[in-house]
């Protein structure tokens, strides 16, 4: 457990954060009551809570939430999920680390860079959060924004292109926990919308970056696509085409004579073969 100030009994923090004035700066106990989320906190889902309630019903919050004045009450700045795991078993009083209010730009940075470092929050929670920080004019551009949470222009502009995907493909990363940042990013880049709906099942399923990588691309080499945009013809390389017949059924896979088209071919193979051991419809 944290480290009570010198000084002070528990009963004394209790009584500090219960009754009176709220105290500005300092570590307290306060009701639970006294405390709300900030709606402006990035994070909108809270996944995968199990674990983390029953660690708090066996041994309580060990490391306070940090919060700030707000009126009459504090408002939460980290720890919302442990506040919300606090509430789901009962706890009525919390320790908490009050700190002086930030302006709301910085307050919103602070929070965003947080959960940046620690991918704390589902992609398009965070692409939804940039975009909101460009519309208000907290800042100007991509590249200022860019900056301000220490990330490249290119990195920026990646993570704002899922907010172009369909609203369903976003649901269904907004709500699937683990989807990385990379692998989302990368999704987001694929031209081809068949792929897509493709590549975001396969996250949904547990595929790893690795994997959704070798996808997007095994589907640039057979399609002729450049990271970006289409290839409109330079490369006439021929064709390599290997054939199999088994009975009835008979397998061809083909690519262009170039670097990586035998790894490309491997991989398409690979991924046919787990689509067959999967698929029930064959049994």
């Amino acid at each position: 457990m944290t480290k009570l100030p010198e000084g002070k009994s528990r009963l004394d923090l209790v009584k500090s954060g219960l009754t009176g004035g709220l105290p500005k700066r300092g570590r307290f106990i306060v009701s639970i009551d006294r405390l709300q989320e900030d709606p402006d906190n990035e994070r909108k889902i809270f996944n995968n809570m199990d674990d983390m309630i029953e660690s708090v019903r066996r041994h309580g919050i060990i490391e306070p939430i940090t919060v700030t004045q707000d009126g009459e009450r504090y408002r939460i700045l980290t720890g919302h999920r442990r506040f919300r795991a606090a509430k789901a078993v009962g706890l009525t009083e919390l320790e908490v680390l009050v700190r002086e209010p930030d302006d709301q730009i910085t307050r919103r940075f602070k929070s965003l860079i947080s959960n940046i470092q620690r991918e704390n929050i589902a992609a398009v929670e965070l692409a939804e959060t940039l975009r909101s920080l460009l519309d208000t004019g907290a800042v100007t551009t991509q590249r200022e924004l860019a900056a301000q949470i220490g990330k490249s222009e290119q990195w920026m502009s990646s993570m704002l292109r899922l907010l172009e995907l369909p609203a369903r493909l976003q649901e269904e990363l907004r709500n699937t926990p683990g989807i990385g940042y990379e692998m989302a990013q990368r999704i987001a880049q694929v031209d081809d919308s068949r792929l897509q709906e493709e590549l975001v099942s396969a996250a949904v399923a547990g595929e790893s970056t690795r994997s959704i990588r070798a996808r997007i691309e095994t589907h640039r080499t057979l399609h002729g696509v450049g990271k970006g945009k289409r290839d409109a013809g330079s490369r006439t390389g021929s064709l390599i085409q290997l054939n199999h017949r088994e009975g009835n059924c008979i397998a061809t896979l083909r690519a262009k004579r170039e670097p990586g088209a035998r790894e490309a071919m491997l991989e398409a193979l690979r991924q046919l073969t787990r689509q067959v051991k999967e698929d029930d419809s064959l049994r």
